[in-house]
């Protein structure tokens, strides 16, 4: 029995002309192929969009006022990384200003984004602290400094977080004087 030549198909030829003439000129094979493209673009799509999280709201911002010359700094960063560490908290944002040298378009991005010029504008200078801003109200809450250790840091860090999400008063003195240069 002699072989039948498909679509114009012969021994040793690809069949790749053949069929992709035969499946351009099908309408039922165009509708075919936009029905499987649509269906993988949807499941890719959904799949992308069910992996992205946005990123949760910051409820405080934990602003690190520091300088590489900084003596304090280097007892209190470590500290507050083990405390914030320990909180694991994704509604709080770390917030590094570095007042070092070279970081100035960074550090005027971090507190105009967030809004906290203020605090910024207060204490620029002022290293060896972290200040804890309220995300909403701008409101700065309290401080922390070397005089902490990283749980003191931490219980003291969700005492201010707790006072922010309930919008109570605060009497923190722990923050230090403004930098008001002459």
């Amino acid at each position: 029995m002699g072989w039948v030549p498909f679509m114009g198909w012969v021994p040793g030829q690809t069949l790749l002309k053949p069929l992709e003439k035969f499946f351009m000129t099908s309408f039922i094979a165009k509708m075919i192929s936009a029905t499987v493209l649509t269906v993988t673009l949807s499941l890719g799509l959904t799949s992308i969009s069910s992996a992205y999280q946005p990123p949760a709201k910051p409820e405080i911002y934990v602003v690190m006022f520091r300088a590489d010359w900084c003596a304090p700094c280097k007892i209190v960063e470590p500290r507050l990384g083990q405390a914030l560490a320990g909180l694991h908290d994704p509604a709080i944002e770390y917030v590094n200003i570095d007042i070092s040298g070279g970081q100035g378009e960074w550090n005027s991005h971090a507190v105009f984004d967030r809004q906290i010029v203020p605090q910024y504008n207060k204490w620029l200078g002022v290293t060896g602290f972290a200040a804890i801003i309220d995300a909403d109200t701008k409101r700065t809450l309290g401080c922390v400094n070397m005089n902490y250790n990283a749980e003191a840091m931490q219980i003291h860090i969700q005492n201010l977080k707790r006072l922010a999400l309930t919008n109570q008063p605060n009497f923190d003195l722990t923050c230090p004087e403004a930098n008001n240069p002459v």
